[in-house]
């Protein structure tokens, strides 16, 4: 009864516990930004960090400050870190051909951060509908859903989706 004579304290104690749970997870995920000039002040002093500069010259500072192991090391599906520079190791290969797959090595789905995504028909059928509007709305799904993963800290930014026309394939 006393529950019914405060019905807020019920609400605000719902409430402490979501917010507390959220608090845990950022704490346990948190994604590794490049170019974090704030927590690392003595990269400012590379011009591939410089964004008043082109493109052209900050890929030719990077490539020329890597070493060949760092090089090779940043061609694999899950490249790795690279201290020295400030760069963080950064999954290449995720997957979502018809949603957010925790297949291949650089996302994975958590209990507690993200139990999943949602997962779509397989393109041929989607396909099938001729809807281009359905189209839009499921790579606008896919594509939030992917930075929502990538905000968490459990996901890159990269996502293939590989897919083969087994009516047209020749094999």
């Amino acid at each position: 009864m006393a529950f019914q004579e405060r019905p807020h304290f019920l609400l605000l104690l719902v409430i402490f516990f979501f917010l507390s749970s959220f608090l845990s997870v950022f704490a346990t995920y948190t994604p590794s930004y490049a170019c974090d000039i704030d927590k690392n002040p003595r990269l400012k002093e590379f011009a591939f960090y410089n964004t008043s500069l082109d493109a052209k010259t900050w890929v030719n500072d990077l490539v020329k400050r890597m070493t060949l192991k760092e090089k090779t090391g940043s061609i694999v599906g899950v490249a790795d870190k690279i201290d020295r520079l400030g760069i963080p190791s950064y999954g290449w290969w995720s997957e979502a051909l018809h949603g957010v797959s925790d297949t291949g090595p650089a996302t994975w789905f958590s209990k507690t951060v993200v139990p999943g995504a949602t997962s779509y028909p397989q393109v041929i059928l989607t396909a099938a509908s001729f809807n281009e509007s359905l189209f839009y709305t499921i790579a606008k799904v896919v594509l939030d859903e992917a930075r929502a993963m990538y905000n968490t800290g459990v996901a890159g930014l990269t996502f293939w989706s590989p897919n083969v026309n087994i009516f047209r394939d020749p094999r």
